[in-house]
C-alpha cells in the first residue's frame, strides 16, 4: 500500500486519515477480508520471568490476529498505551489477575474506532475513545465492546486519554467511596509522584481537599506542585511525620493514600489525625514490601484501616463505576483533571518504556505510541 499510493492519496483515504475518516458512516458490514487479513503488532509476554528486568528482556513484537467485529463491538485503531506497575508483575506471574501464556501487555490505551458494530448507537468512526481491559492495549488495534470504552475527554493528547482510566478511577474510590474525603479535610498521598500517586493529588485538589504530596525526589515533587499539591514533602530527606506535623500545626491528617507500602506505610500510620476518625487508604505495595500492621496503633489513634481494590469492587457494584467514570468525565471537560505524562516511546521502543517504569523514573505516566503517530509535545 505504502508503495502504491501518494502521500496525498493517502491522506484521502479514510483508513488513513483522522480528517477524512470522520465523514464515512458506520459500517454496516464487516471491514473487508483484504484490510482484515493485514497484520497488526502487539508487544507480547510469551512467559513468566523471575524478577522484572527479566521479564521486560522476555517480552517480544509479535504479530496479532485480528478479531471480527460483532454488533456490540467497536474496532478501534489505538493510539497510545498506558503502562502502569501491575504489568510488571504480570510478567512474574506476582499479580492477582493472572493472564494465559501469551499475552498482550498494558491494560489501558486510546485510540480512534474505525468500525462499528451494528447494535452501537453511541459512537461513529472517527470518534477518539478510551479504554481499559485486562485483554491487553499495546497492539496496534483492538476490538471491543463498547461498553468498555468512554470518549476521550475535550483537549486530552492520545496519551493522556491512554492514561486517564487507572489512576483516576483508583483514586476516585478511594477517595470518595472509601475515604469518604470532605473538602477542607487534610488529605496526604505517599508515592505522589507516581501515576497513582500524583492522579490521587490531583483528584484530591479538585475534591477540595488541602493535599500534601510526598514522595520521593524533588523532580516528582515539582510535578505534584503542577497538578496542585499545597504542600510536599520529600521523605528521602526528612522525616515524613515531623514534616506532616509541622505543615498541619499538629493535626495531622484525615485521609491517607498509600500505593508504596513497606517503611512508607509505618510512617503513614503515625501520621494519622490525632483527634481520630482518620481513614488510612491501602492501595497497594509499590515498595514491593507489604508492611505488617501494628493493631494498636488502630485503637490507640482512633483510625480505620480501609482496603481498596477498585476492579474488585466494581464487579460486585456496577453502577458505582457508571457514576464515578460521569464524575471523573465532569471533571476532566472542566479542566480539572489532566493526566500528567512524562514520557513516550513509539511501539519500536517499548522497552525502554518499561525499563523507566522498572528503574521507577517514571513522573506520572509514561506511554508507548502505535501507528506512526508522532510525539506529543508534552
Amino acid at each position: 500500500l505504502k508503495s502504491r499510493f501518494s502521500s496525498k492519496s493517502r491522506q484521502d483515504c479514510p483508513l488513513h486519515s483522522n480528517r477524512s475518516i470522520k465523514s464515512v458512516p458506520n459500517l454496516p458490514f464487516p471491514l473487508p477480508s483484504f484490510i482484515m487479513s493485514a497484520p497488526i503488532t502487539g508487544v507480547m509476554c510469551e512467559k513468566i520471568s523471575k524478577s522484572a528486568v527479566e521479564g521486560i528482556e522476555a517480552t517480544v513484537l509479535r504479530t496479532v490476529e485480528r478479531k471480527p467485529c460483532g454488533p456490540s463491538d467497536l474496532r478501534i485503531r489505538v493510539k497510545a498505551a498506558s503502562i502502569n506497575f501491575p504489568e510488571l508483575l504480570m510478567m512474574q506471574n506476582k499479580y492477582q489477575y493472572k493472564p494465559k501464556l501469551p499475552f498482550v501487555l498494558c491494560t489501558e490505551g486510546s485510540g480512534v474506532v474505525s468500525e462499528v458494530g451494528s447494535d452501537v448507537k453511541s459512537y461513529k468512526v472517527g470518534d477518539k475513545v478510551c479504554f481499559a481491559t485486562m485483554s491487553g492495549c499495546a497492539v496496534e488495534e483492538v476490538v471491543l465492546d463498547a461498553k468498555t470504552c468512554f470518549p476521550m475527554p475535550n483537549g486530552l493528547s492520545f496519551s493522556q486519554g491512554a492514561g486517564f482510566h487507572m489512576g483516576y478511577t483508583t483514586g476516585y474510590h478511594a477517595l470518595v467511596h472509601r475515604g469518604k474525603l470532605q473538602p477542607g479535610e487534610w488529605l496526604l498521598v505517599t508515592g505522589a509522584g507516581g501515576g497513582m500517586g500524583l492522579m490521587a493529588v490531583e483528584l484530591g485538589k479538585a475534591l477540595g481537599a488541602k493535599v500534601i504530596a510526598a514522595a520521593s525526589s524533588d523532580d516528582k515533587l515539582e510535578a505534584c506542585k503542577k497538578v496542585g499539591a499545597d504542600y510536599v514533602v520529600n521523605y528521602s530527606k526528612e522525616d515524613m511525620k515531623e514534616a506532616v506535623g509541622k505543615i498541619t500545626n499538629g493535626a495531622f491528617c484525615d485521609v491517607i493514600y498509600d500505593p508504596v507500602g513497606g517503611k512508607i506505610f509505618d510512617q503513614c500510620v503515625r501520621c494519622v489525625a490525632v483527634r481520630g476518625y482518620a481513614r488510612l487508604l491501602v492501595i497497594g505495595f509499590a515498595s514491593g514490601t507489604i508492611p505488617k500492621f501494628p493493631v494498636n496503633m488502630a485503637l490507640i489513634k482512633g483510625f480505620d484501616l480501609v482496603g481498596v481494590r477498585m476492579g474488585g469492587q466494581m464487579a460486585f457494584q456496577p453502577e458505582l463505576a457508571d457514576e464515578m467514570l460521569q464524575e471523573l468525565l465532569k471533571l476532566a471537560n472542566q479542566g480539572k483533571l489532566k493526566p500528567y505524562v512524562c514520557a513516550e516511546y513509539p511501539m519500536e521502543k517499548y522497552k525502554e518504556a518499561f525499563t523507566l517504569m522498572e528503574q521507577k523514573k517514571v513522573v506520572g505516566k509514561c506511554c508507548i505510541t502505535f501507528n506512526n503517530d508522532a510525539q506529543s509535545k508534552l
